[in-house]
C-alpha cells in the first residue's frame, strides 16, 4: 500500500493492530488544527445544535456530507478565506471573529422577533373578539414592556460588527444543484 508516496507494508498487523492505528490515524486527523474557527449549526429532524468538534476543512466536510440535506442541513460561519471548495447543501459564510458572528446573531434575532411578538401581544390582546377556535392557547412569553426594551436595544444597536457574507462555491454559480 502506498500512502504519501511511500510504500507500508500492512500484512504483518493483526486486525486488532489495523483498527489501532486506523484509530489513531482518524484521531490525528480530526484533532488537527487548521488555525480557523468553524461554527457549524446543524439542523435534523427538528432538532438544533452546534457543533464544537469542527477543527479543519476535513472533518468540516465530512460533517457536511453527514447531513447533506436528507438528514439535515449544516450553516458553517468560519473565517477561513478559502471555503470555496467546501459541498454543502446548507450556507457557507465568512465571518472575521466569533464575536462578530455572536454579535450579528443577536441583531438578526432582535430584528426578526420583535414585529412576530407584537403580533403574538396583538392575538392575545384581541383573543375576546375572535371565534373560540381561533383564540390563542397560551399567553405570549413576553410583555410589552419587553418588546419596548427590545426596540430600544435595537435602536440603540452597535453596528459595528462584521455581519457574515455568503462564499461563492464553484456549484452555486453552474446553477442549480
Amino acid at each position: 500500500m502506498y500512502i504519501c508516496g511511500m510504500e507500508m507494508n500492512l500484512s504483518k498487523y493483526s486486525i486488532e493492530e489495523l483498527v489501532e492505528l486506523k484509530n489513531k490515524i482518524t484521531n490525528t486527523i480530526y484533532d488537527y488544527k487548521d488555525g480557523y474557527f468553524y461554527i457549524c449549526n446543524v439542523r435534523s429532524y427538528g432538532r438544533n445544535w452546534r457543533e464544537n468538534w469542527i477543527f479543519n476543512t476535513h472533518t468540516l466536510q465530512d460533517l457536511c456530507h453527514q447531513y447533506g440535506g436528507d438528514d439535515g442541513i449544516v450553516d458553517v460561519y468560519s473565517n477561513n478565506p478559502d471555503l470555496s471548495k467546501i459541498d454543502n447543501y446548507g450556507n457557507v459564510m465568512f465571518v472575521p471573529t466569533e464575536k462578530d458572528y455572536e454579535v450579528s446573531k443577536e441583531y438578526e434575532y432582535l430584528k426578526n422577533s420583535i414585529p412576530s411578538i407584537e403580533m403574538d401581544l396583538d392575538k392575545w390582546d384581541n383573543r375576546d373578539n375572535v371565534p373560540f377556535g381561533s383564540r390563542p392557547y397560551f399567553a405570549p412569553m413576553y410583555t410589552r414592556e419587553d418588546v419596548a426594551e427590545m426596540k430600544l436595544k435595537l435602536e440603540n444597536f452597535d453596528m459595528s460588527f462584521v455581519a457574515p457574507v455568503r462564499v461563492n462555491r464553484v456549484y452555486d454559480e453552474d446553477g442549480d444543484e
